[in-house]
């Protein structure tokens, strides 16, 4: 039942999100954005899709293999499709721990653990941009931000023990890789942040290092757990964020969407094939 709650919450929300977003920009203004749009650059956008789908394939191995050193590549990366079904309808895509029910011979709560754990680092890794960004564009004791949330991520362990239910998998986490999980999130973050500026570039040249900046705080602010996959929110940031680019409303709703589909729906459609069709696709892939 809080579940169903959660999906109609989110789902009002969406829906309100877009009528706002309806109301400041007209969806003629959007169509005729699409159709102005250089594919070429959506296309090589799309391209990065399987190097962002491998990062992340990348990143849930390194904490998998510590549960099962024998796991399939072919386990853990179809888990990573089926948890994007999950995520589409949950707060914070807080969905994606379902992945750690998908790894067999494997102790459920302590991958539950790890994937909350490799949430953690794919949010540390984009403040980490965020601060970066405000760093050189507004204020240099960001700068200052990002020493602390270094050693917040590489004491995360410490902090760790001291959490009642966490500390009992001190063992399991004392495995953990932080530089390589790390590393790992980072570049995952900068190539989501870069197919967003390659789409920008389909209706607009943009300034990289400028855009970068603004692109940062729009997946910031649009990871607030409120709406279906930040559907609406996503958007309305865009609008409000990338005018300093230069870029029209049409234009940085049309973008905000593309990159919702590539990043997000493609993962999501193939993930719900894999619930329909589980044994064929298991044959196949």
């Amino acid at each position: 039942m809080k579940l169903n709650k959660t999906i109609l919450y989110k789902i009002f929300f969406s829906v309100l999100f877009l009528i706002f977003l309806f109301y400041f920009v007209r969806p003629k203004e959007i169509f005729e954005a699409f159709a102005q749009a250089k594919i070429s650059w959506i296309l090589i956008s799309f391209l990065l899709l399987p190097l962002n789908l491998f990062l992340q394939f990348l990143r849930w191995k390194s904490f998998v293999t510590i549960c099962n050193e024998k796991v399939s590549n072919t386990e853990i990366l179809k888990s990573i499709l089926y948890s994007f079904s999950y995520s589409i309808f949950t707060p914070a895509r807080l969905g994606e721990i379902g992945r750690a029910f998908h790894i067999s011979n494997s102790k459920k709560d302590e991958l539950i653990v790890l994937a909350f754990y490799e949430k953690f680092f794919t949010f540390s890794s984009l403040l980490f941009f965020v601060l970066l960004s405000l760093g050189f564009f507004k204020n240099n004791l960001y700068f200052l931000g990002i020493v602390v949330l270094i050693s917040i991520i590489f004491g995360s362990k410490s902090f760790g023990k001291i959490i009642p239910y966490i500390r009992k998998y001190k063992q399991i986490l004392k495995e953990v890789n932080i530089l390589r999980v790390f590393l790992i999130s980072m570049i995952f973050v900068f190539v989501y942040i870069f197919q967003f500026y390659l789409i920008l570039n389909a209706f607009k040249n943009v300034q990289f290092f400028h855009s970068i900046f603004m692109i940062s705080l729009v997946i910031f602010f649009n990871s607030l757990p409120i709406t279906l996959s930040g559907l609406g929110i996503r958007e309305l940031l865009s609008v409000y964020f990338f005018k300093d680019l230069g870029v029209s409303p049409g234009s940085a709703t049309s973008a905000a969407f593309i990159i919702f589909c590539i990043n997000i729906l493609i993962p999501t459609f193939i993930g719900f094939i894999l619930h329909l069709a589980p044994k064929k696709i298991n044959k196949n892939i």
